[in-house]
């Protein structure tokens, strides 16, 4: 293992950033931190276009190493595992090569975590061309150990964040070969990282880190087969992240059911795209039968009854829909009546610990399915 020869290293990997690149290294050349205690590496994944504009910048950055793949893995896993092999800093800092820090943020991440904080998130900044959840920031607060549960970790598992190098080590915190996990493959890096970590600490009070969302939405360059269209891609990150949290020394066990709750709530709803659209990606009906079976058996066999009424009412009526065996057709005419204003007739509503939950049949399987998400305050009549 590398000695530790400064305070942070800088790991970004690169891909035909161009101009683009010039935000990030400006950000980096501006550091409150000395030059002398951070290095900045540059992981290349063989890049089509000329490296001249990151060459010019070890003149305005005293410690930049320029690494190239020797092939291109159109991901950015690989680029960033070689990137924290070849680290020399006690930590590591994750940045995607679109993007920027706040010029304080190197200094302000290593002071706060001192000698026992291994992950240390910081706040994204807001606005339009921003990306970034807010969750864990909306409090203003400094956390230095955070809890997992209740202070929303889970809602950031991107990987913009430092971590403690000696801790990526000892427990072989990479990220997965983008032939298993092609596709958000920093939410299993995270969650690993997240099962390991002493402590992890959240810096809220102020924008640390600027998640860039392009003009041309061509943020990391990333590869035209980065989407879910396949069954197996789906299903080995959720049967994945629901190892690493089983297989945790860190965690009790009411703690990992409700993070297995929160984990699928998240990837079934989240901003940007839900599990019934996921399933429609799928290249035929075949396909699209395997995802749900493939689902089905993991929240068979690895989901309780508690952690399933823990999801998150978003997605919680997905996960029952799938576990009684509704197949897609179905799933589609499920959500159809789930969402129609007829809910509302007042044999099929009760309250149940201050939820509005909804009776259905599922396959012959009497469900109370939440629906405090559908419901509007004036159609029900609260305040």
């Amino acid at each position: 293992m590398n000695q530790d020869e400064y305070k942070v290293s800088v790991v970004i990997a690169h891909y035909n950033a161009g101009n683009y690149v010039r935000k990030a290294l400006d950000s980096l050349a501006r550091q409150t931190m000395n030059q002398d205690d951070f290095e900045v590496v540059i992981v290349d994944d063989k890049s089509t276009k000329s490296l001249d504009i990151v060459q010019e910048y070890k003149g305005k950055i005293k410690n930049l190493r320029i690494i190239v793949e020797e092939q291109n893995h159109g991901y950015p896993s690989i680029p960033r595992n070689h990137g924290i092999d070849n680290a020399r800093g006690t930590f590591v800092m994750l940045m995607d090569q679109d993007d920027n820090l706040a010029d304080d943020t190197l200094m302000i991440f290593y002071e706060f975590a001192g000698n026992d904080s291994d992950v240390i998130i910081g706040k994204y900044a807001e606005g339009k061309m921003y990306n970034g959840t807010q969750v864990p920031f909306t409090k203003g607060i400094n956390i230095k150990d955070a809890n997992i549960i209740t202070d929303h970790v889970l809602s950031t598992l991107a990987p913009h964040k430092m971590y403690r190098r000696s801790m990526l080590n000892e427990y072989d915190v990479r990220f997965y070969d983008s032939s298993y996990i092609p596709v958000e493959e920093d939410q299993v890096f995270n969650m690993k990282a997240y099962s390991v970590s002493r402590k992890i600490s959240i810096l809220a009070d102020k924008d640390y880190y600027y998640w860039n969302q392009r003009e041309d939405f061509g943020n990391l360059g990333k590869s035209s087969t980065y989407v879910y269209d396949e069954p197996w891609k789906y299903l080995n990150i959720l049967s994945e992240v629901f190892t690493i949290i089983e297989d945790s020394h860190k965690w009790i066990s009411s703690q990992k059911q409700k993070l297995k709750a929160i984990y699928i709530g998240r990837l079934f709803n989240s901003s940007y795209t839900t599990v019934l659209e996921i399933v429609k990606l799928q290249k035929n009906e075949e396909q699209r039968e395997k995802l749900i079976s493939g689902l089905r058996e993991i929240i068979n066999k690895r989901m309780d009854s508690q952690s399933i009424e823990d999801v998150r009412q978003e997605s919680q009526w997905m996960v029952l829909a799938i576990k009684y065996r509704l197949n897609y057709e179905e799933l589609l005419h499920f959500k159809t009546e789930l969402f129609s204003t007829d809910f509302l007739v007042k044999e099929n509503i009760k309250f149940i610990n201050g939820k509005t939950v909804r009776d259905m049949i599922i396959k012959g399987h009497l469900c109370s399915v939440p629906v405090d998400f559908l419901k509007k305050e004036s159609v029900l009549g609260t305040n």
